[in-house]
């Protein structure tokens, strides 16, 4: 199934227009599911509202990421003192 090929994929290149088309589906999915809404209403919605919502959605399920990862942390180590670094300032270019 074409679905499973591009969830499989790792390397975020996109190649074709139906990856375009299927990257826009997810991103579809990603707001559904976060504001429990039907994909009916995600197409319905204006680009400007579908976009601040996908950020939003795509924002809160990198922090709860990151709170399962500490607490991953503290299941495997029994101490709940854990000591995160914060490298995201390598991610800018105007270094």
């Amino acid at each position: 199934m074409k679905v499973q090929q591009f969830l499989r994929k790792r390397d975020g290149v996109i190649e074709t227009s139906e990856e375009i088309s299927l990257h826009l589906q997810m991103f579809a999915y990603v707001v559904a599911k976060h504001y429990r809404i039907s994909l009916m209403e995600v197409y319905n919605m204006s680009e400007e509202v579908f976009k601040q919502s996908l950020v939003w959605a795509l924002a809160v399920e990198e922090e709860q990421q990151k709170e399962q990862e500490k607490q991953d942390m503290v299941n495997r180590t029994g101490s709940s003192e854990i000591i995160t670094f914060d490298y995201s300032f390598l991610d800018r270019e105007d270094l």
